[in-house]
């Protein structure tokens, strides 16, 4: 069920960064951090989340998990939205950690935030 991506100024960063817990501790900790940060428009569980942000950048979203000796590789895809501006595909990553590095990882688990 895979939806195409908007068309217009497309970026990736892959791989983008790595959330030192199992891809099922990961995607929840990302759909949390997807609250804070826009809403899910699409997903399969534990391996890609889609989102609309709207801030601190307005953007499309793919994120797609990968296992990793433990953790779990996140990549990155970026789109722009109607309205908005290119966004910027780190700026976007930074965003998402940020999100991550704010929550209560303990309440979640005994995952730690990404790196």
């Amino acid at each position: 069920r895979e939806r195409p991506a908007p068309r217009g100024g497309v970026r990736h960063d892959h791989p983008s960064f790595v959330i030192e817990a199992l891809p099922v501790e990961a995607y929840e900790g990302l759909l949390v951090a997807a609250a804070t940060l826009g809403q899910v428009v699409d997903d399969e569980p534990p391996y890609l989340l889609e989102a609309v942000l709207s801030d601190p950048v307005a953007a499309w979203c793919r994120l797609e998990l990968v296992p990793d000796a433990g953790s779990a590789t996140v990549s990155i895809t970026t789109a722009r939205i109607p309205g908005h501006a290119t966004p910027d595909v780190f700026e976007v990553r930074d965003a998402w950690i940020d999100a991550l590095n704010q929550l209560d990882w303990a309440a979640m688990g005994d995952s730690p935030p990404p790196s």
